[in-house]
């Protein structure tokens, strides 16, 4: 002590700078330190509540058909992207098993019209015999009923093979509406089973995207919601709705073989929309919407006992501050309470933050 008191004026000056950058410098280590964070502003924006699900492209008034019964793939009239009228002729068949017995009908036919036109004869000559009076009635009248009979029995087999051609399309396979072919889905030469599917007629200008969604996402949604469309993340368009929402939920298979429940959704697409029918696409469907609320990011929020609460930035601090939480959008959260436009939050608080401890902005 006695030697800072006798330090001359001009020492004494130099000490004391020396002390005060020390100190100086302490506080700007102090000021310089803290954890790097990200931080965001509370802002208004429109957030937007939706729920997503894969879907594929299809032609709404797209109708499959199928072989109705075995045999093998004849000739085939149509190319994918041709359009046809309904009854037009889509393929034919060789070895055809119900064409088989259509050509047995039709062969039975013939014999039965060969004695139909002999009764008829008969018929003919016993009308003018009876006339004269050369034969009883009782003799006209049987050699009638014998054609009446014959006629009826023609009729009948002409009916069956009608029904049969019409049931098992055995003259060949026509479309069942005017359309495009969207699909054929055999070659010339294939055997075809019952029920195999044989083509796809369609139309090209109603375009819609087939969801099946859970039960639990489906009863979120209704006709006439927006919708956005994307492919690989590229959007489509925004602008196609929801136009039906099945009534029952069945059983669906997963990409990953997986049996669900889920609910057939339809999304109508709107006319300057055209991807490729058959092609995958994600499908966003607007289920509720708060535009130009106050909002944070939604990793910004996390929870204690139930409770939603931010980290706020406070000079050079991060501070805990409850929230309550409006809608939760993919990316945004609504801010009800506990927070003014331009305060600031960390985007994404550090796992090992704590409140009140120091932070600086990355």
């Amino acid at each position: 002590m006695n030697k800072i008191k006798n330090l001359t004026k001009k020492q004494k000056m130099l000490l004391a700078a020396v002390l005060a950058a020390s100190v100086l410098g302490a506080a700007g280590v102090y000021l310089k330190s803290g954890t790097e964070v990200v931080l965001a502003e509370a802002q208004l924006r429109d957030i937007l509540e939706t729920v997503e699900e894969a879907g594929q492209v299809e032609s709404k008034s797209a109708v499959a058909v199928t072989a109705r019964g075995s045999g093998t793939v004849g000739e085939i009239k149509v190319s994918e992207g041709d359009p046809v009228k309904a009854g037009d002729l889509i393929l034919t068949f060789r070895d055809f098993a119900p064409a088989a017995e259509v050509a047995g009908i039709r062969a039975q036919a013939e014999g039965v019209y060969a004695q139909y036109l002999a009764a008829k004869e008969l018929s003919d000559s016993s009308r003018i015999l009876y006339d004269e009076g050369a034969i009883s009635y009782l003799e006209y009248s049987q050699a009638l009923a014998a054609t009446r009979q014959l006629s009826a029995q023609l009729a009948s087999l002409g009916y069956s093979a009608d029904s049969l051609i019409s049931a098992t399309a055995a003259e060949g396979v026509v479309s069942p509406l005017s359309g495009v072919i969207t699909a054929v889905y055999v070659r010339e030469g294939e055997t075809a089973a019952p029920g195999a599917l044989l083509a796809e007629v369609g139309g090209l200008d109603d375009r819609i995207v087939v969801l099946h969604m859970i039960s639990s996402d489906a009863d979120r949604i209704a006709p006439g919601m927006q919708a956005a469309v994307l492919s690989d993340g590229d959007l489509i368009t925004d602008e196609a709705l929801v136009e039906h929402v099945g009534i029952k939920a069945t059983d669906h298979v997963s990409s990953l073989g997986i049996v669900q429940k889920r609910v057939r959704v339809e999304v109508v697409l709107p006319q300057d929309a055209s991807p490729r029918l058959g092609s995958s696409v994600d499908v966003r469907i607007i289920v509720k919407e708060s535009p130009q609320a106050l909002s944070v990011p939604a990793a910004a929020i996390f929870t204690i006992e139930d409770a939603s609460w931010v980290y706020k930035a406070d000079r050079g601090k991060a501070v805990q501050a409850p929230v309550t939480v409006g809608l939760e959008g993919e990316d945004y959260v609504e801010i009800l309470e506990g927070l003014s436009p331009g305060d600031r939050v960390l985007a994404s608080p550090p796992s090992d933050v704590t409140d009140g401890m120091r932070i600086k902005e990355k």
